[in-house]
Order: structure tokens, then sequence, then C-alpha cells
């Protein structure tokens, strides 16, 4: 009995950690399938903000992260999902921010924002990154996460941070998602 106790431990501090499933990405297209692009300065660019929810939960309801890495001067120019009903923060502010929903997200791919960045400035290689708000809300959680929308609940989720590379000279970028949630692990031991 007590293997299993050290190991549900061990599940549980991870879970609350480290578990990741599912990502927040950044996209030059609305159906998440390029993360790199261009924008040339002095024109604006186009970028889409999306939760990849096919191995984190059925639905989500609420997003919370911020993005690092716009360049000084750029402008970015926000409008979150016509569906969301609550935004609290800024993802580019340095603090990050919430967005929520008054139903239940059950696509695999919800865009959080669609974004117009404004280039002021000349940059090649340039990286945009999803991570957690700064500081987290909950220190539990210091993660890019989704709510899920099971009720009463409402699991807090950790999810990988995209990055999207603006003006590459190489290859371009990828997001690597990891199946696991803590009402899943939790399950294999009841």
């Amino acid at each position: 009995m007590r293997p299993r106790i050290l190991s549900l431990l061990l599940v549980v501090s991870l879970a609350a950690s480290t578990a990741s499933a599912g990502s927040i990405g950044l996209f030059f297209d609305p159906d998440a399938a390029s993360c790199s692009g261009p924008i040339a300065n002095g024109s604006t660019g186009r970028i889409y903000i999306i939760a990849l929810l096919s191995d984190v939960a059925d639905v989500m309801t609420v997003a919370e992260f911020r993005v690092d890495g716009l360049p000084a001067g750029w402008v970015a120019n926000l409008v979150p999902n016509p569906a969301s009903n609550i935004v609290l923060g800024n993802p580019f502010d340095g603090v990050g921010c919430d967005i929520a929903f008054p139903t239940c997200q059950a696509d695999d791919n919800v865009l959080l924002f669609t974004v117009d960045l404004l280039a002021s400035t000349a940059v090649s290689d340039h990286y945009l990154r999803v991570r957690h708000r700064n500081p987290p809300p909950n220190p539990n959680f210091p993660c890019p996460l989704v709510t899920e929308c099971i009720a009463p609940i409402y699991d807090k989720v950790c999810v990988s941070g995209g990055e999207a590379i603006i003006n590459p000279t190489g290859p371009g970028c990828t997001v690597a998602v990891e199946a696991t949630s803590w009402s899943r692990v939790k399950s294999l031991y009841e």
C-alpha cells in the first residue's frame, strides 16, 4: 500500500506543477497550420492566438497566459473571440490575461484573439512566446492554462506555450502537445 501512496503523491506533485496537455499557440493563419511568417517594417501582419485542445479536455471555458517578445515599438491591436464574454488584461503587457467564455468551447482549436501587429522596426528570426501570467494568480499553476468545463470542479490544466517566429530565415517552428490532465491522472488511482 505504501508504494501506491508514494506513487500517488508523486503524480499529484507533478500534475500540479508540470502536467501539460494541449497548448496555446501563436499562428499566422486561422487554421493553426503555420507558426512563422513575414511582417515587414512599416506594415501590418496578422497572427491568431489559438488554444489547441484536442488532447486536453473535451471542452474549456477560460484560458490564462501572456505573450513575451513583442518587438520594441511594435503595436498589437487585439480583437478577442466574439464568443468570449470576459477579457481581463492584455497578453502583450508583460503580465498577461484571462479570456473567458459563457459557454463551453468544444472545438479542438479555440480562437482566443486575432492580433494585428504594426511593425515599426525591421526584425528577423524574432520569437513571440506564450508563457504563464506574471505572476501566476495561483502559484500551483505557474504555466499557461485552460479551465476545463466539467461542473462543478472546473479543473485547471497546464498547457504548453507555443511560439511564433516573425521573419524566419531558416525553418519554421513547431508546437508540441502532451496529453494529460489531473482528472485523467486521478482516475487511474480511483
